[in-house]
């Protein structure tokens, strides 16, 4: 067999690891959350320009804009109350969510070859070790960054440098797997390769404009593209 040359591989959470977004209400909380954006005088058109790039695009953005125009006191305020609001509907999918399909063995598989692995992901740091817990996979991962104040989320770099930094391996000799054109985005600005599992809601178009090293359809697959690189 040939021998496997990646050190360290970080993993997206939802839709890759697990299914925990088909269990949450994103269109209640998009709203709720659009309506704490106005209770702090938010302009309607920034929310209006914002609201079409999907929830968390939207909170990312907002962020963005509001830099300009508000404190940063003001927006830590904003930022806490937008992000409770959040874990207060993730949570609910906590204990209906279930491994992807090929999940569980391709993490035994890379513990077998000893690759060390961690996971960044747009979800709350809480929601994730939750998740991890009940599954039973939290002892795979030396890593776990949820949306944190001070690290920017993917497409930005930032989750994934941080997840190497603590596994102690060179992005180069790293890979990032994940569902979204974001994923590799911030896996490619990161200085690894990257692989992506689309799913059914995944932006072909913006997929492929990303450039993924590898494209695979599921857990199962990863094992022979890993050997590949």
């Amino acid at each position: 067999m040939t021998p496997l040359k990646i050190r360290g591989i970080v993993f997206d959470l939802d839709a890759t690891l697990v299914n925990l977004g088909e269990h949450v209400r994103w269109r209640d909380a998009q709203q709720e959350i659009i309506k704490a954006y106005r209770s702090y005088n938010c302009s309607e058109e920034d929310l209006s320009s914002c609201t079409t790039k999907g929830l968390f695009n939207l909170i990312h953005e907002m962020e963005t804009r509001l830099t300009a125009k508000k404190s940063s006191e003001e927006i830590e305020t904003i930022r806490n109350n937008i992000w409770r609001i959040l874990d207060n509907y993730e949570i609910e999918g906590v204990e209906k969510c279930s491994l992807m399909p090929g999940t569980r063995e391709t993490l035994d598989w890379l513990n077998d070859q000893r690759v060390i692995m961690a996971i960044c992901t747009s979800n709350s740091y809480k929601v994730a070790i939750s998740i991890l817990m009940r599954l039973q996979i939290s002892s795979y991962f030396k890593s776990v960054i949820g949306r944190t104040p001070n690290l920017l989320m993917k497409p930005y770099p930032d989750q994934p440098l941080s997840c190497f930094k603590q596994m102690g391996v060179d992005p180069r000799d790293g890979v990032m797997v994940g569902d979204s054109h974001n994923d590799v985005l911030a896996g490619r600005a990161a200085g690894a390769k990257t692989v992506a599992i689309p799913v059914y809601f995944t932006n072909k178009e913006a997929m492929e404009t990303a450039k993924p090293d590898a494209v695979i359809k599921s857990m199962w697959e990863l094992p022979t593209v890993l050997l590949s690189f």
